[in-house]
């Protein structure tokens, strides 16, 4: 797939992105990233996941085969790299997602949980939200809850950030570097998404140490998609809902 570039400065950042980051394939994704993806494109995640080994340690790290592996659910590469990825008529990589990309992708190059002065806690890679270095800031995730998250269900909402888009448009306009303000919305709404991927996967690696058959990938992806949507809701876990 090819698009047209305009020589910017906006440019100039794409193809940097696309040089340190979309050829390698995104980092430090979420659960709500792979969720917002899903939804936009109408189409199940594992169509366009993948799976790695994850460390024993790893908070993102899935358990399957009768906890034989743990694996990590990640945006998957093609030969070039991120499948989402596409290239301009001069051979220089652009990402496809546009608003839908990882928040994580947006902020490049600003890692997130990476604040000056915090150590990296978890034992996965730079592939998911689990990863050496990922953790926020000592004390983060209970300011930025009661910031971000008046109502309970642990979102930051686009509305809460005005990047330029329009009410509700989230943190900046597409192909664009987020400011200071946006990087700020950006951060804050990552570590909640992150918290609850921790949890998503956690309450899932629960279920699946007492199922009689052991669930694959697709399952729990599909759970996936029920607890982010109880999450909005402000529902009950997938697993607390009595019929």
């Amino acid at each position: 797939m090819t698009a047209d570039s305009t020589p910017s400065t906006d440019g100039e950042w794409q193809s940097t992105r696309a040089k340190k980051l979309c050829y390698r394939g995104p980092r430090l994704v979420t659960g709500a990233d792979i969720v917002r993806i899903s939804r936009t494109l109408a189409l199940e995640p594992w169509h366009f996941t993948q799976t790695a080994p994850a460390a024993a340690n790893d908070p993102t790290g899935v358990v399957l085969d009768n906890a034989r592996r743990r694996v990590n659910v990640r945006i998957a590469n093609a030969a070039g790299g991120c499948v989402f990825q596409v290239l301009t008529l001069e051979g220089t990589g652009r990402c496809g997602l546009g608003e839908v990309a990882p928040l994580s992708c947006r902020m490049f190059p600003t890692v997130p949980g990476r604040a000056a002065g915090q150590e990296g806690h978890g034992g996965g890679d730079e592939g998911d939200a689990g990863g050496e270095g990922h953790e926020g800031p000592e004390g983060a995730s209970d300011a930025e809850g009661e910031q971000g998250t008046a109502d309970g269900t642990g979102i930051v909402p686009d509305g809460a950030y005005d990047g330029g888009g329009g009410e509700g448009s989230g943190p900046g306009l597409p192909g664009h570097p987020l400011g200071a303000e946006g990087l700020v919305w950006a951060e804050r709404r990552w570590a909640a998404d992150r918290d609850h991927w921790f949890e998503t996967v956690a309450r899932w690696n629960a279920l699946a140490a007492k199922a009689e058959e052991p669930p694959g990938i697709e399952d729990f992806q599909r759970y996936l998609l029920e607890a982010h949507a109880a999450r909005e809701a402000g529902t009950p876990w997938p697993e607390e809902v009595v019929a």
